[in-house]
């Protein structure tokens, strides 16, 4: 597990400097296997109620951040800024079986991470195992600047930077805001995980699962860079040029992805 822990701690400190998790924003989340905690002390603090039933990911263990973390700390302090939590087998309690030191606890949008865990565990993706929640600048900004659905969302990504195509296929999901960690916003966001791998929270930030955090840093760090190119160039005036339906299918078979059939049919 300290391999993990320092990938964290140099990811975390990254998405601070570069603007993305001010203060305590931020949080992230591991889906471990019982080899991740060879040799970890671990413990057994008390049971707590989940607030929801969760059966996909009974019995499974977490690493999350501790709310009120902040992420410019997390590489001084892992022990106090990380831990592990074990669910119940009933799927609606979870204990903390390592770390939160100082008393700490789960970040507070745990369901929403434990949601897009048992999404993937539901469609057969036991591969992508780390989910990553930050604030990208130039995401938030395009969800105030622009009216915005999973479809039109993903176009405007794809058609203004060649790489986001073949980074996220299946498209950027849009979710309209919600009251952050609320059982409503993790079972909307569980749903864009049934079939995407990144999402946007309006107003908010985004959301990005991957075999590893590098992977789901990649696809939010692609999507914000894409969205700063269209929000410099719709400050000149008219955005006039775009990647076209043909060149993004001919990105496509170059790479070999299967782009969202729907998304790349309707056009943009």
């Amino acid at each position: 597990m300290q391999q993990l822990i320092r990938t964290i701690g140099r990811i975390t400190r990254d998405l601070w400097l570069r603007g993305w998790a001010e203060r305590n924003a931020g949080n992230l989340s591991y889906r471990l296997r019982p080899e991740d905690l060879s040799g970890a002390a671990l413990q057994e603090e008390p049971w707590h109620d989940l607030g929801a039933h969760l059966p996909d990911v009974a019995g499974r263990r977490f690493l999350l951040t501790a709310t009120g973390s902040f992420f410019r700390e997390l590489e001084q302090a892992p022990e106090r800024d990380l831990g592990v939590i074990e669910v119940e087998e009933s799927g609606r309690r979870y204990r903390t079986i390592w770390g939160y030191r100082d008393g700490g606890r789960p970040t507070s949008e745990m369901l929403p991470h434990l949601r897009a865990h048992a999404a993937r565990i539901r469609t057969g993706q036991d591969r992508e195992r780390a989910v990553l929640h930050t604030h990208p600048t130039n995401l938030i900004a395009l969800t105030y600047a622009v009216s915005l659905t999973t479809h039109s969302l993903s176009r405007l990504l794809w058609e203004m930077h060649t790489e986001c195509i073949v980074v996220f296929p299946r498209g950027c999901g849009f979710l309209d805001w919600r009251l952050p960690g609320s059982e409503e916003q993790a079972q909307a966001t569980a749903a864009v995980f049934e079939k995407r791998t990144l999402a946007v929270w309006q107003h908010h930030g985004a959301v990005a699962l991957g075999i590893d955090f590098e992977t789901a840093f990649g696809l939010v760090e692609t999507a914000d860079k894409a969205a700063e190119v269209y929000l410099k160039v719709a400050a000149l005036g008219p955005v006039t040029q775009r990647l076209s339906t043909a060149q993004l299918e001919a990105l496509a078979e170059k790479f070999a992805v299967e782009p969202d059939p729907e998304i790349l049919r309707r056009g943009g």
